[in-house]
């Protein structure tokens, strides 16, 4: 018996350009109440989230749309396009199955201060890091 599969990859087009509506930034882990109180100060401004992707890289997003992002979900300049976008590759994005996923997001102080609580990390960690010393 013979079985065809045929995968279907989303285009740019079909998943509304998401990768060109944010910019995310590697930060730090947090390791004292100190770096959490930043990350709620990052979650006080709109369109801010925070979250632990599934490498284990800390990351603060900013949902913000690029200029150069046409209304057909295409890049206005395309041929001058930054290198950043020129290696990104329809095949490792996460609207395809691929690509960092977040398995801890923090859009809100509170959504901070609950984890904290929940994992009793508001008494346990130092107020300081330890690499400040």
């Amino acid at each position: 018996m013979l079985c065809l599969f045929f995968v279907f990859m989303i285009t740019c087009e079909d998943c509304n350009a998401k990768c060109c509506r944010y910019v995310a930034v590697d930060m730090d882990e947090p390791d004292c109440l100190d770096d959490w109180d930043q990350i709620k100060w990052l979650l006080m401004h709109e369109n801010v989230r925070v979250y632990l992707d599934n490498d284990g890289d800390w990351i603060v997003e900013f949902i913000t749309k690029c200029k150069n992002l046409g209304k057909d979900n295409r890049c206005k300049i395309y041929d001058r396009r930054p290198d950043l976008c020129r290696d990104h590759n329809m095949s490792e994005c996460v609207m395809n199955g691929e690509g960092e996923v977040e398995v801890l997001l923090f859009e809100t102080p509170e959504q901070v201060d609950e984890y904290l609580k929940k994992k009793g990390l508001d008494k346990s960690l130092p107020k300081v890091s330890p690499d400040d010393d």
